[in-house]
């Protein structure tokens, strides 16, 4: 309240259940003397509503011809877009050109958000109070990159749906139950555990028609038994978390240290095996 001194107009945006409005609010000295809300479309942006804010305050300032005003805000994401010398939306150079064109002077000011400056918190509550007005005061058509995020969230979720539904790759759906976009990194030994394929025994017999009976000799190699129970593997289990015995494979995938752990037995089981190969190689050939 010290620091409000002058002609100050303070704006905010908000979006609440769905619904956006901006306000802005004019102050002399600390005196309030005018505000105005404004209802925008449910599609637009708390972004748009901050911009929309402070175009109407450049406006307001204009058809009253107030001279010197310091519009402030609380959105750096608006100021910065206004500062910059090349800017593609259309609104934004707009705004620039009135504050440019304007025979007073306007200064455009940031403050940092909820540090309880009056004018601050009454432009946002009239901000959020301007998401009640039942009429839409100002509509726009959705930007490219609403209309890729949008097109990207109905993909996402037909293809969730799609693997859900799907009845393959249960054992992959369990470990790897929602789908996302993030870069996949291939990991050669994690992967096997993933798909279930490739050195397990368990795998090797089903599709090769080899032994299934793990080198313990003492259940089916398959991947939860080299994991969690095979005893050629204590070694590997001897630096793990602490009830780790409870954990899904899941979750032990997921920890860093056990997902380390994992990767050197993989590596070392691989290599046991294709030196077994080898050696069932060298006694066929001897034999011919």
């Amino acid at each position: 309240m010290e620091e409000m001194k002058g002609l100050m107009i303070f704006t905010g945006g908000s979006k609440m259940d769905g619904r956006v409005g901006c306000a802005f609010v004019v102050f002399y000295n600390k005196t309030e003397l005018d505000n105005r809300r404004f209802r925008l479309n449910d599609s637009s942006t708390v972004f748009m509503a901050e911009v929309i804010a402070i175009q109407q305050a450049v406006q307001y300032v204009k058809a009253n011809d107030l001279g010197q005003v310091n519009i402030i805000s609380d959105s750096r994401s608006a100021l910065m877009a206004l500062s910059v010398v090349e800017e593609a939306r259309n609104i934004i150079n707009n705004i620039k050109e009135d504050i440019k064109e304007y025979k007073g002077k306007i200064t455009l000011t940031w403050i940092r958000a909820h540090m309880l400056n009056f004018g601050n918190e009454r432009a946002n509550q009239l901000a959020k109070e301007a998401t009640l007005i039942s009429d839409e005061a100002i509509s726009f058509v959705p930007s490219r990159n609403q209309i890729r995020n949008e097109g990207n969230k109905i993909i996402k979720n037909l293809w969730q749906n799609r693997w859900n539904d799907s009845k393959n790759a249960r054992w992959t759906k369990n470990l790897i139950d929602k789908v996302n976009v993030d870069r996949l990194y291939g990991d050669f030994y994690i992967n096997q555990i993933f798909t279930v394929h490739g050195v397990f025994r368990e795998h090797q017999a089903r599709f090769f028609k080899k032994t299934s009976l793990c080198s313990c000799g003492q259940e089916t190699g398959s991947v939860l038994h080299v994991i969690k129970e095979c005893e050629i593997w204590t070694s590997y289990r001897k630096n793990w978390p602490s009830g780790w015995q409870l954990m899904s494979l899941k979750d032990l995938i997921n920890n860093a240290i056990i997902r380390i752990s994992l990767r050197g037995l993989l590596h070392e089981l691989l290599i046991k095996e294709i030196d077994l190969l080898s050696s069932f190689s060298e006694t066929d050939v001897s034999r011919h």
